[in-house]
């Protein structure tokens, strides 16, 4: 494993696909299926270019990539091949194969079903999808405001089982993501972000112990950060009050309600519900959604973090001042692997600001 990778094809190692290997990109990033990208150095024999290596990677072939870090294997990403191209230079030196492919949330994008739910929350309905994927582990976090009762009305699924995990998982202020051990076996998440963690990495900057060069920050507090709301219940002809005071741990000192002025920006909402608590179910997830008025960029690599940083993990940031030292969650990561180096490009977010 030149890279200190191994790629495996349907959860089978690959000497072949991992030994010929030249670069590796996966790309995790938050409400989107993990991409990956794999360039082959190849010569051409027998007048083809590297037979066994484009049957290995046809499309449809379900690729693994797994990362070497503290002497374990860790899964990067797991799914299928979407497109591959070759690059032919006469005399076969300096040709190469591209693969390219996405995590198995692709093949929950496939078929568009119709299905009708009652007497369940959304959570049931997340449970019961993922479930019933081969292989596939269902962690998913309740969500009691949110139900169909068969009296008023059943829930009535016309997509895809990908869209309507994330649609479900929106409106309730939750995200949908899936991760792999290294042997292959996968779990479908359907939560909030954990905002109570310890951070997984710490990130320097301004020190003499630095393992970041740089830090880009950006503050938007030109966001809402309390919900005005009325809806009105068809059968009683009672208002619903979607009035809501988020109370989600703070990565600061100073929330977004701290630092936006005498005068709160609100948001106004009004979804088609049946009672509070889908109305208050949809404020919180807007809410949750808007919080998040920092965000950051910043890179590093393998050598001088020591570890692998995952979208969904906290990190925390050292040497960046009193207003933005402190922890941050990860939206999301780029692995660049090749011969020279394991970097990371890395996409924060913050909830508050001060550490």
């Amino acid at each position: 494993m030149g890279l200190d990778i191994l790629i495996c094809v349907d959860d089978t190692p690959n000497q072949n696909l991992t030994t010929m290997v030249s670069s590796v990109e996966v790309y995790e990033k938050m409400d989107q299926n993990t991409s990956y990208k794999l360039k082959f150095m190849v010569d051409i024999c027998d007048g083809d270019i590297a037979d066994q290596i484009q049957k290995e990677s046809s499309p449809g072939k379900i690729l693994s990539v797994l990362a070497k870090a503290h002497e374990e294997m860790v899964c990067l990403v797991k799914g299928p091949v979407a497109q591959q191209q070759a690059h032919l230079v006469h005399g076969g030196a300096g040709s190469w194969l591209h693969v390219e492919g996405e995590d198995s949330g692709h093949l929950m994008d496939r078929k568009t079903t119709f299905h009708q739910t009652s007497s369940e929350s959304d959570a049931d309905i997340a449970w019961n999808i993922i479930n019933n994927l081969n292989s596939m582990t269902a962690d998913v976090a309740a969500t009691p405001d949110s139900a169909y009762k068969e009296e008023v009305h059943s829930h009535v699924q016309r997509d895809t089982d990908l869209n309507l995990l994330r649609s479900l998982a929106r409106r309730n202020g939750f995200h949908f993501w899936i991760t792999w051990e290294p042997d292959g076996a996968a779990t479908g998440h359907f939560k909030s972000r954990d905002l109570d963690g310890k951070p997984t990495a710490t990130l320097v900057v301004n020190r003499e112990d630095y393992n970041i060069d740089s830090l880009r920050v950006t503050a938007d507090t030109h966001r809402p950060s309390q919900i005005v709301g009325m809806q009105l219940d068809l059968r009683t002809k009672t208002l619903i009050d979607g009035s809501l005071t988020l109370i989600d741990t703070s990565l600061g000192s100073s929330s977004l309600a701290d630092v936006s002025g005498p005068i709160p920006e609100s948001m106004h909402l009004a979804p088609t519900v049946d009672n509070s608590g889908a109305m208050l179910a949809r404020s919180r997830g807007a809410l949750r959604d808007a919080q998040w008025f920092i965000t950051a960029t910043c890179s590093t690599n393998l050598n001088r973090l020591c570890n692998i940083v995952r979208y969904h993990t906290i990190v925390e940031v050292q040497g960046a001042g009193n207003r933005y030292s402190g922890k941050y969650y990860v939206t999301g990561v780029k692995h660049i692997i090749d011969a020279a180096a394991y970097k990371m490009e890395l996409e924060l977010a913050r909830n508050a600001w001060g550490n």
